[in-house]
């Protein structure tokens, strides 16, 4: 059965798609995105909405034709069973990726800073031209402001009034038309249902610095064989770094005047943690690692199916991985779930 209904995460009007056996609602969002929900199972009700709808505006995959990717509330047994069958050009289920309450509460800002940032960082990604004027839906600006549409108290969940979302969506958007971070007309046609805004000059230079930050402190050394037979491996673990938020840094692509040996060192030292491939049993990687984790630096670990580990790291948890698609979102959800 299909039809239009009410997202019930953000409550705009979404089109759903019901299965009866089991009960289980598939939502096309234009807010939070392409997910699946099992209604029996009451998963949401595991999650913050508060933050879970800001979750999906900034990482949920919106409807396009070649998107296959949605979030579900499914078992993980069940996503790696139809993740295998898309592997394998069966379509039928798309592509599963869990949705996690570990994953949602780590990406949520902790401070209000953070949360100017993503909200410029978004509007930024929604103006294709400087000057131009986005109009937002009521549903759109509240999860990009990080209003909380919901009270959570004494285990509770209760819906705040129109009237107080209102408030805290005006006080949000006040503080960034203050700050000069960006325009909004006084007045406009379309009353509350929408608010046309842009980013002004000051705006996009708190942007240029937050860009700048963002590769300054989010540098992430991979160690692992280079070589063409690696190449493939290289932009999997790259694609799933960047899809985290942070910067791949392979030595063999960085131009320096130093001997290797310091260079890498450094780059270890600057980096907030490691990625290393064991694969291949490449005593470089081995000793990166190593060296690492002597600097206190986390150690994300990956190594291919049925390839024996070195006994002083065997027990250390590791991503084991037997094709080299199944990494990016494996290696962004062990990122998110333990990097701060």
């Amino acid at each position: 059965m299909e039809n239009y209904g009410t997202c019930p995460v953000c409550g705009a009007k979404a089109y759903i798609q019901q299965s009866m056996d089991p009960v289980k609602f598939f939502y096309s969002c234009p807010i939070c995105g392409r997910y699946e929900y099992y209604v029996r199972l009451t998963e949401l009700e595991k999650f913050n909405l508060n933050h879970l709808s800001s979750y999906l505006l900034y990482n949920g995959f919106k409807e396009s034709m070649n998107e296959y990717r949605y979030f579900t509330t499914m078992s993980k047994e069940r996503c790696d069973e139809y993740n295998i069958k898309f592997r394998h050009g069966d379509v039928t289920y798309g592509h599963p990726v869990r949705l996690e309450n570990e994953n949602v509460e780590n990406w949520y800002p902790k401070t209000f800073s953070e949360k100017v940032d993503n909200i410029l960082l978004y509007l930024n990604s929604r103006i294709m031209h400087m000057g131009e004027y986005v109009k937002l839906s009521k549903e759109e600006m509240i999860s990009c402001f990080f209003v909380d549409r919901y009270d959570y108290k004494d285990g509770n969940c209760a819906k705040r009034t129109d009237t107080e979302i209102q408030a805290q969506q005006n006080y949000i958007l006040n503080f960034l038309v203050s700050r000069n971070y960006i325009l909004s007309p006084q007045s406009w046609a379309g009353g509350e249902n929408e608010r046309p805004v842009t980013l002004s000059p000051e705006g996009y230079d708190r942007i240029d610095s937050i860009q700048k930050n963002m590769v300054d402190g989010k540098k992430v050394l991979v160690a692992m064989k280079f070589g063409e037979d690696t190449q493939k491996l290289r932009e999997m673990i790259r694609q799933g770094i960047t899809l985290a938020g942070y910067v791949a840094i392979f030595i063999d692509e960085v131009e320096h005047n130093d001997f290797i040996t310091p260079e890498l060192l450094k780059y270890i030292k600057d980096s907030k943690f490691i990625v290393a491939d064991l694969s291949h049993q490449n005593n470089g990687a081995y000793s990166e690692e190593g060296y690492a984790m002597g600097l206190g630096k986390p150690v994300i670990q990956l190594c291919k199916k049925d390839v024996k580990l070195h006994f002083d790291i065997a027990q250390k948890n590791t991503i084991i991985w037997k094709t080299e698609e199944e990494i990016p979102e494996r290696l962004k959800n062990r990122i998110i779930a333990t990097i701060d």
